[in-house]
């Protein structure tokens, strides 16, 4: 089962526009590093020429990375992300709306895949059940939903205190539900996706990025494979649309 805490309703209108995306084009340090791999490991799920919906876009940094081609919607719920999304990411292929939560603002049957990148953490597991449904139904046939959070089985627990304590933003009243990769595929199958793949990824690679940049890189394609994807920091999942 999912593990929650109770916290007073988290203001997302507080976190400094644009600073996600100001850490992502740091180039440089653990926490930029972290942000260009998990993106990395988002964008190799993406078949090429795929209509895309990102659900909780932020100020837009995952959709500017994507590739030439995967058209997108970036959707969330904090309005001043949202302009900043449009002001520096618009594009013909990268579009931006507000949206409330709880029902997807869009069409049915209506995109090839669905990328949910560190959310379902700040909202309750009730809420996240309703948001996958919603996900389904968006999604046409044969269409994949992708999901990223943070991994409590691991050291993640450890990382996130440090973050608090040292870190510009605390994530301690916004990490509200903890997952580990039973409950998360136990959350696809609720809301009818079948046979849903959950493993990890970001084990020691981004630390790497203190010492030097590129080594980070290095690291990420020579440490063992079976580490990242058994006791990486963060769970990534997928699920098809039958």
């Amino acid at each position: 089962m999912t593990t929650a805490k109770t916290a007073p309703e988290f203001d997302y209108d507080s976190i400094p526009v644009g600073y996600y995306d100001e850490v992502f084009r740091r180039n440089r340090g653990i926490q930029s590093k972290w942000h260009h791999q998990k993106f990395a490991r988002v964008r190799a799920e993406i078949a090429p020429g795929s209509r895309l919906l990102d659900v909780a876009c932020g100020p837009g940094t995952f959709v500017s990375t994507l590739p030439a081609g995967v058209s997108c919607v970036g959707l969330d719920i904090a309005k001043a992300q949202i302009d900043y999304a449009q002001a520096h990411y618009a594009t013909t292929e990268h579009q931006f709306a507000l949206m409330s939560p709880g029902n997807l603002p869009v069409a049915s049957e209506s995109f090839d895949m669905v990328t949910v990148v560190e959310l379902i953490e700040h909202i309750t597991a009730a809420e996240a059940a309703q948001l996958f449904a919603e996900c389904r139904r968006v999604l046409r046939p044969g269409g994949k939903l992708v999901v990223t959070t943070p991994n409590y089985a691991c050291l993640w627990p450890l990382l996130e205190f440090l973050t608090n304590r040292l870190g510009k933003v605390s994530y301690e009243d916004q990490h509200i539900t903890q997952y580990r990769a039973p409950v998360l595929r136990a959350l696809f199958r609720s809301a009818g996706f079948a046979d849903p793949q959950v493993d990890t990824c970001l084990f020691s690679a981004p630390f790497f990025a203190a010492l030097n940049w590129s080594l980070a890189d290095s690291v990420a394609h020579l440490e063992p494979r079976f580490l990242a994807h058994n006791f990486g920091h963060l769970l990534i999942g997928r699920a098809t649309k039958s």
